[in-house]
Parts: structure tokens; C-alpha cells; sequence
């Protein structure tokens, strides 16, 4: 496979109803390894306050894991992953998924379109770095995994 994952970033927003504690242990179920969670302050588009938690994966020990565990919670939707690349792969050759927050608290993972999610982005670096290639590269990377 010519190709690899350079980075995998996961993150959340926490609205102002939230609790952060819950939102990370949200995260956190997508991990099967301890991690870090940056946490910076923002404001919404009402001017009300947010929080945005983020988890950067950079050794390749830790994405091969996370991406492979990703992979097993999302083992009834993996067809629906492979059918949608095309849309999901930005001009950055970054991978977009988004996962309902909600359920995830709750150890459900599932895939949305929209709404309120944890964000998970995948960046390929693939020789040629022709799209095609990315989205070869993330097919095979999702029907092994």
C-alpha cells in the first residue's frame, strides 16, 4: 500500500449546557490507549461560550491502534464508511468522520451527516498524492482494518 496516515485528530465542542468530564469520557471511548485532551476556550455564533477538546495522534503506534479500534466499534457501518470516501475526503487529502456525540457517551458508535458530533479527521499521505490514490488508500485501509 503506498501510503500512510500522518496525523489523526479527534475532537468535540462542549456547548455551554454540557459538562466537559462527560464530553471527554465521550472521547475517550474511541481510544484504546490514555491521551491527552487539549482543551481551548471559543465563542459560538451567538457570541455564547464553548469549549473545544482535541486529541492529536502523531506516532504511528498510536494511529495504527486508534484507527484499527475505530474500525472494530464502526464494524456494522464499515460498507457505509467505503461508500461515502469520495465526500468525506477534503481537497487536503483529510478524511472527515463524524460521530454522534449522544450516542457515543453512551458507547454506541455511530456515523451522522450533521448535528451535534465528535469530529475525527484522517490525514493521507499517499504516492502518488493524486486523489484517486487517497481514496484507494482509504478503501483498502477500511476493508482490512
Amino acid at each position: 500500500m503506498n501510503g500512510k496516515i500522518e496525523w489523526i485528530k479527534v475532537s468535540a465542542v462542549v456547548h455551554s449546557t454540557e459538562d466537559r468530564e462527560k464530553v471527554g469520557e465521550t472521547i475517550a471511548n474511541l481510544f484504546p490507549f490514555e491521551f491527552k485532551i487539549e482543551v481551548s476556550k471559543a465563542k459560538g455564533h451567538y457570541g455564547n461560550l464553548l469549549e473545544y477538546l482535541e486529541v492529536e495522534i502523531k506516532k504511528e503506534r498510536e494511529i495504527r491502534d486508534f484507527w484499527n479500534n475505530l474500525m472494530k466499534l464502526l464494524s456494522d457501518q464499515k460498507s457505509f464508511l467505503i461508500e461515502t470516501l469520495e465526500e468525506r475526503i477534503d481537497a487536503q487529502n483529510v478524511l472527515h468522520i463524524r460521530i454522534d456525540k449522544q450516542k457515543a457517551y453512551f458507547k454506541k458508535i455511530c456515523l451522522i451527516e450533521k448535528g451535534d458530533s465528535i469530529s475525527v479527521k484522517v490525514k493521507a499521505v499517499t504516492y502518488p498524492a493524486r486523489r484517486e490514490k487517497v481514496v484507494e488508500f482509504f478503501k483498502k485501509l477500511c476493508s482490512t482494518s
